[in-house]
């Protein structure tokens, strides 16, 4: 039986992370607002407030920016690893290596895009992606069961956007859409 995922988009909303750092933001601006204009004065509280609002903006900014540095060489080190496209030549045996919402199938034939691997076993792990950068499927294969074609013209990891990875809207996405793309490359079956 293999793994499925789920087929239900994701609505845009904040982290967890984001929410808390707006909570401690808050709360900080409010404990030394507070603070300062017990001693001092309602005046300066609300300067000093304004400068922690200031301060813990700049630095929640800092720590987004270093975040998205991170993020951006996390992706540079993927787009280098994993640049080949493959097509499909037998399927792998191991349902449990397959990941694929309900009604998406891995046909021979197919290209899949090298991905990063879901567990470290020796497989070659392989994106089967819509038109749209969709995943539809993710699955391992042994070397004997793909071929080489080509090295990606651009990569599923030239861009970072959250949940990237939804599934397709209408099942007549699934399977071999991605073969749409090659068109324009010269490369379909």
């Amino acid at each position: 039986m293999s793994r499925t995922l789920s087929s239900t988009s994701r609505p845009s909303a904040y982290t967890l992370i984001e929410l808390l750092a707006v909570m401690l933001v808050i709360a900080l601006t409010g404990i030394i607002e507070e603070f300062v204009a017990h001693r001092f004065g309602r005046g300066p509280g609300i300067g000093a407030a304004a400068v922690t609002l200031i301060v813990c903006v700049i630095v929640v900014g800092l720590v987004y920016r270093w975040s998205w540095r991170r993020e951006r060489k996390q992706l540079q080190e993927l787009r280098e690893k994993y640049r080949g496209i493959y097509r499909v030549i037998a399927l792998p045996a191991d349902q449990n290596i397959i990941a694929k919402p309900d009604g998406a199938e891995i046909k021979i034939g197919d290209y899949g895009w090298e991905a990063g691997p879901i567990h470290k076993d020796g497989l070659i792990f392989l994106q089967g992606l819509t038109v749209e950068w969709t995943v539809v499927w993710h699955a391992g294969f042994r070397p004997d069961q793909i071929e080489w074609i080509t090295e990606k013209p651009s990569s599923q990891y030239d861009y970072w956007v959250p949940y990237w990875a939804k599934s397709p809207s209408q099942p007549s996405l699934f399977g071999n859409s991605i073969a749409l793309s090659f068109e324009g490359l010269g490369l379909s079956r």
